[in-house]
């Protein structure tokens, strides 16, 4: 049923990966420093890759970071070099066919008064078509907004919805829709009914 609901939205509002960067999202569940290694999950981040110009960006729960990539032998490595001159890199295969998990590993190498501080992050990445991390928009007046709201009696669905999905409901309320990870991680069926019927309504104007 969600999968369906989510066809339908992407469907609706015409999504097209054409020319668009190399997206992946990497999770990392293994790490190791001087002190041993530690099979623990470590952190999560979406790697995305401007193959025109050879360059990357890291997005962070905590912000994003850019470097330069370098070709390797069926994979690709991402150099960072923080402002303190510190360096950061990470590798990742690129083996056939593109939607395969692909494995990565994340090294850091920090120098704090001297003393060399060390660690490697190992674990995997998906391929992620760039549209489905893009958020779409639909121009709406606060009068339509309105009518909206009341006919499809909002007011009483957000007294069910988690408040995950409220919020999604607010934004899809202001003509801003999730992408499609969003909707495939975060939205209930209840919360995707709902944001799927306002954004059938607001297209009802195009």
């Amino acid at each position: 049923m969600k999968k369906i609901l989510l066809l339908a939205l992407l469907s609706t509002l015409g999504l097209n990966a054409q020319n668009q960067p190399t997206t992946y999202m990497c999770e990392f569940t293994s790490y190791a420093t001087a002190k041993g290694s530690f099979p623990k999950g470590t952190m999560k981040f979406t790697l995305i890759i401007n193959n025109n110009e050879n360059t990357f960006t890291i997005k962070r729960s905590t912000g994003s970071t850019q470097g330069k990539t370098i070709k390797a032998d069926k994979g690709l490595s991402f150099v960072e070099i923080s402002e303190r001159g510190n360096i950061t890199t990470t590798s990742i295969t690129t083996l056939p066919p593109r939607d395969k998990e692909q494995k990565v590993v994340h090294s850091q190498n920090i120098l704090v008064g001297g003393k060399i501080i060390a660690s490697q992050h190992y674990g995997t990445c998906r391929f992620i078509d760039p549209s489905q991390t893009k958020k779409r928009q639909i121009k709406i007046s606060k009068i339509r907004r309105h009518e909206i709201y009341q006919k499809l009696n909002v007011e009483a669905a957000l007294r069910t919805l988690t408040k995950v999905d409220a919020k999604y409901v607010y934004d899809a309320l202001s003509g801003v829709f999730p992408s499609k990870q969003e909707m495939e991680a975060d939205l209930s069926i209840e919360g995707m009914i709902i944001v799927s019927k306002i954004m059938e309504e607001m297209m009802k104007l195009r």
